[in-house]
């Protein structure tokens, strides 16, 4: 059974990941005058939380398993 701290990882990475995806286009987008620094900087603190939130998902799935006895 999932914890409530890894399906709220999964949830946030995966908005986080495609709001900076959406960020990310919209900066590729807006013509040379026009300064889209924010767009930039929003897309890369929005890839940074989403890789935040997968490594706290996947550090949370490791040695989910018990031990497996040498007999067994």
């Amino acid at each position: 059974m999932s914890s409530l701290k890894d399906i709220l990882s999964l949830v946030i990475g995966i908005a986080a990941a495609i709001f900076a995806i959406w960020k990310f286009v919209v900066f590729l987008r807006t013509p040379g005058t026009q300064s889209g620094t924010t767009d930039a900087i929003l897309a890369g603190v929005g890839a940074v939380v989403a890789i935040i939130c997968g490594v706290i998902f996947f550090a949370s799935r490791v040695n989910k398993e018990e031990e497996i006895h040498i007999t067994q």
